[in-house]
């Protein structure tokens, strides 16, 4: 397979309702005009219910809860992912067997020559992603971006749904809270490149071969995979602002 390197450049504005919660519950962290927060929150007893709304900028998972991030079929703690016009929670509840869905401005207008495997490394000149971990010390939080595509079995020559994950210390978002000074814990971290590519491993040695850029057509869904341990509040703030705007990864927002 050739390698594939995916540019994704989004031009995306912030709704008014992404702006009032910017203000509003978000433990302080200032996402401004350009940015979209969304919590992921870790709960020992689950909430009932999908959790859907326009203005929804939460989803909740499972505590303590490791699954096999590769089974699409499993849906509890994973975040199944779409394309649309703009940010949307669809169904906030993963701790359910029907996981839950989120709603990312990328398509065909701002995902530029997807597939094209001249282009160079994603640089992700428009769009990044932060995150963190708050709440109660000892919460981890493993991200792991998954995606399903077509693949030739070498025996048969037919093609067959195959499910990938990332692979590599470097390629999966960790976040834990650990103790300390609440300045020290709230600090932002680049999460781009786990969030918004998928790094497979498609000869089975365990190292990555190429990365993929959410929703590139060779994919037929795409997914984020939670295991946790603890209580982690994860936090993830979208910025379609280019890299001059927006905070180095070591700033903190409060």
């Amino acid at each position: 397979m050739k390698r594939l390197f995916t540019f994704l450049a989004l031009a995306v504005l912030a709704t008014p309702a992404a702006l009032a919660q910017s203000n509003n519950g978000n433990n302080g962290a200032r996402v401004g005009k350009a940015g979209f927060l969304l919590n992921v929150t870790a709960f020992e007893q689950c909430p009932a219910g999908e959790f859907t709304g326009s203005n929804r900028h939460q989803i909740a998972v499972q505590a303590d809860y490791t699954g096999v991030a590769t089974d699409n079929t499993a849906r509890v703690n994973k975040i199944f992912l779409s394309s649309g016009p703009g940010f949307q929670v669809q169904d906030g509840n993963a701790c359910d067997e029907t996981g839950a869905y989120l709603q990312l401005p990328i398509n065909a207008a701002n995902c530029r020559n997807c597939s094209d495997p001249t282009l160079p490394a994603p640089m992700f000149r428009e769009y990044q992603v932060r995150a963190r971990v708050v709440g109660k010390p000892g919460g981890r939080a493993t991200i792991t971006s998954c995606v399903e595509m077509m693949e030739i079995d070498p025996v048969t020559q037919a093609e067959i749904a195959t499910s990938l994950c990332s692979v590599g210390a470097a390629n999966i978002r960790v976040a834990v809270r650990n103790t300390g000074g609440g300045k020290t814990q709230n600090q932002w971290e680049s999460a781009s490149a786990q969030l918004l590519t998928v790094c497979v491993d498609t000869s089975g040695d365990g190292v990555c071969d190429d990365r993929i850029g959410l929703f590139d057509s060779l994919g037929e869904d795409y997914w984020w995979n939670f295991d946790t341990a603890g209580r982690p509040h994860v936090q993830l703030v979208f910025f379609a602002v280019p890299p001059s705007a927006v905070p180095p990864p070591s700033t903190s927002l409060n």
